[in-house]
């Protein structure tokens, strides 16, 4: 594995060549990490560590990275180690970005450079409220209210799970890109258009049940109104529910079957 000896004593003698204003950067890094801020790394700080960079390693691979990094043996990952090994993480980091990149690539119609901002610009949200690596309900709220100050929290929800592919609670960088492309009709292979039918729909289904009932509707409906000035009677609202779904509710086939009419 490439971060083992020879290439780890390489790393340590550039780091000892390191000026002391990137040995402060340095330093601060490692406090990042540090959680408990008790001046040491210990291994779920770490693993927690290489979850934020987008490192996936197995576990006995993320072990032996650890074991070369802890020279003195103690359980523990002081700072003197970690400047040594620092541009042993940094290639790691670079090279899962680099790995990533073209796997989202060959996914959607975006270009590798696209894909490199957008990844600055998630980092930067990933870390709002907590510094994990990923985009949680919150923060997603926070980055929406920065773009749209217009809509409200119903709104945000919906993208939200139609954001969050695998139902966990947050959404890492993978889902990000492709929740990106399938709104922007960028998504590529033959299931696109599937994908993006329940993109969509998810927006309508607010209370993410797998169908479109009239209040979820409604909440749709009564935020378009009032991000666009628009007031109208409850009654009002209703019936133009009731005339958009006379049977009282939709289904992903209903609702595909509607995009394509």
């Amino acid at each position: 594995i490439f971060f083992r000896s020879p290439f780890s004593s390489k790393m340590q003698q550039s780091a000892k060549q390191a000026s002391p204003e990137e040995i402060e950067k340095i330093k601060k890094n490692f406090s990042r990490h540090d959680d408990d801020n008790d001046g040491v790394i210990s291994p779920p700080e770490f693993h927690m560590m290489l979850k934020r960079m987008g490192v996936l390693l197995t576990s006995s691979d993320e072990k032996r990275l650890f074991d070369a990094m802890d020279t003195d043996k103690n359980g523990k990952i002081e700072v003197g180690e970690f400047i040594a090994h620092y541009h042993t993480i940094l290639a790691l980091e670079k090279r899962a970005e680099e790995k990533l990149t073209e796997s989202l690539k060959a996914k959607t119609m975006f270009s590798g450079e696209e894909i490199q901002a957008m990844y600055a610009n998630y980092k930067r949200i990933a870390c709002t409220e907590k510094d994990d690596g990923l985009i949680d309900r919150k923060e997603f709220r926070q980055m929406m209210v920065e773009s749209d100050s217009s809509r409200n929290f119903v709104f945000y929800d919906a993208l939200f799970r139609s954001f969050d592919r695998d139902g966990s609670g947050d959404i890492d960088f993978s889902e990000f890109v492709q929740a990106l492309a399938l709104f922007h009709g960028k998504a590529a292979g033959s299931q696109s258009q599937e994908e993006r039918a329940k993109f969509f729909f998810g927006l309508y289904d607010s209370d993410g049940d797998g169908v479109i009932s009239k209040q979820d509707l409604q909440k749709v409906l009564t935020e378009v109104l009032e991000a666009n000035s628009v007031t109208i009677s409850p009654n009002d609202a209703m019936k133009l529910v009731d005339n958009t779904l006379p049977g009282g509710k939709m289904d992903l086939a209903a609702f595909k079957k509607s995009r394509s009419s």
